[in-house]
């Protein structure tokens, strides 16, 4: 049976997350002015403008900041099946051979 690990979006992800809601605000905006969401006139105009803007500043700010955050409080850590898996590591038997040479030995020269 495998166990599973639940891993918290990268701060990086948390910006693109924000990012992703600053884009969903800039395409509403002028959808919700045309519809008349804002009122009618010039002053629906400026209120559509402002409230882009601030959902821009919203998303993105907002998200980061929990990216940042979140990064102080990630510590890794081992599922315990895992360390049970591992076990202490293990040495050879006395009877196997040592390791091979990273390099052969030198030849004797005939000097």
């Amino acid at each position: 049976m495998s166990t599973y690990r639940i891993s918290y979006i990268r701060s990086t992800g948390w910006t693109r997350l924000g990012l992703a809601g600053a884009v969903a605000v800039l395409f509403a905006s002028p959808m919700m002015w045309a519809m008349g969401t804002f009122g009618a006139g010039d002053d629906a105009l400026h209120r559509a403008v402002i409230f882009a803007l601030s959902g821009l500043w919203f998303f993105v700010g907002t998200f980061y900041v929990i990216g940042w955050a979140l990064q102080g409080f990630v510590i890794r850590q081992k599922v315990p099946d895992e360390e049970a898996d591992e076990g202490p590591a293990r040495r050879p038997p006395t009877g196997a051979p040592p390791p091979p040479a990273a390099r052969p030995p030198a030849r004797p020269s005939g000097h």
